[in-house]
């Protein structure tokens, strides 16, 4: 293998943005989203009440002991609880659950009130469903800058069926088989056939989506926009909305939601009314909006190129079944 060609290689290649973490904390928050993560719901029991929040810091650290780790904000009003309670829930959440997540992420006062869950080992709070739980006892709390480092010792942990919620680059995403361990065609052994269930469809639906996404991306990057803006600008085209209405229908996280919508702030697009909380798009936001919507139905038009108003129109008669059962 030629080095020095890879290192020529890699030199060419320029970064989206960088930095120092001082100088920028938003770009420095979205290169750490470029490492894709899980979500769990820490959850726990402190002066007879439930306690929960969402995190994405959750890692194992050892086998032996058993030991897993997450973090949390020194100022966070549950930091309290977690750091008295010495006994913590996590709750892994399926790939079906953002509104889970979106619950416990914005700090609701009813979000046990939202969720069904049962109460686990020493109290603390098990979320079902979840793919998996692990009831855990304080062991250590480590200091991580502007954050606790709370390391546990698993007590208890239980595994279910199905697939990971995970978040990246700002946006909430599911897992998927890596092209490259797909067996070719070719290679394999014919079978009966079978009457297909349900979940290749919609594992065909997931990948589609996403090829489309990032073939519309180039769009975007003419427009100055990032997948995140690009939300925030078609869900406020359509209408004044709160920061917890855009952060529902656009299916970004909390920190994503509020950078993008700073940036757009700084940029004019958007005007914020403090009385009603509610953001609007201004002027040059809303002509964003009408040449991010040309685009996208230039975009459609290129795309459904070949296919008959029939396959189309029951393409979309599928999709409009499957969001409303």
């Amino acid at each position: 293998m030629n080095t020095a060609h890879l290192l020529n290689t890699a030199s060419a290649v320029h970064p989206v943005e960088e930095g120092k973490p001082q100088d920028d904390a938003r770009a420095f928050r979205r290169c750490l989203g470029q490492f894709a993560t899980g979500i769990a719901i820490i959850t726990t029991e402190f002066e007879g009440q439930p306690v929960g929040m969402a995190v994405n810091s959750f890692a194992a650290v050892s086998l032996d002991p058993a030991l897993v780790l997450w973090s949390i904000r020194k100022e966070s009003c549950s930091a309290q609880a977690f750091l008295s309670a010495q006994k913590y829930a996590v709750n892994i959440l399926e790939e079906s659950q953002t509104e889970v997540s979106r619950i416990f992420g914005a700090g609701r006062a009813d979000k046990f009130e939202q969720v069904n869950w049962v109460s686990g080992l020493h109290g603390c709070p098990l979320i079902a469903p979840a793919i998996g739980h692990f009831e855990c006892a304080l062991e250590h709390v480590a200091d991580g800058g502007d954050h606790h480092i709370l390391i546990g010792r698993v007590l208890r942990f239980a595994r279910f069926d199905g697939h990971p919620l995970l978040f990246t680059q700002g946006q909430y995403a599911v897992a998927q088989s890596h092209p490259s361990l797909l067996t070719p065609v070719a290679e394999q052994t014919l079978a009966p056939v079978q009457e297909s269930s349900e979940m290749p469809l919609l594992s065909l639906l997931k990948a589609t989506a996403q090829k489309l996404s990032g073939q519309f991306e180039e769009h975007r990057e003419a427009l100055g926009m990032t997948l995140a803006t690009s939300r925030m600008f078609n869900a406020l085209g359509d209408g004044v909305c709160t920061l917890d209405g855009l952060e529902r229908t656009t299916y970004l996280g909390q920190s994503s939601t509020e950078d993008a919508l700073n940036e757009m702030l700084a940029n004019g697009y958007v005007t914020h009314a403090d009385a009603s909380g509610e953001y609007t798009l201004t002027a040059s936001g809303q002509s964003k909006v009408e040449a991010l919507r040309q685009r996208a139905m230039d975009f459609t038009s290129q795309k459904l190129k070949g296919l008959t108003a029939q396959e189309i129109a029951t393409a979309k008669k599928v999709m409009d079944s499957l969001q409303t059962h």
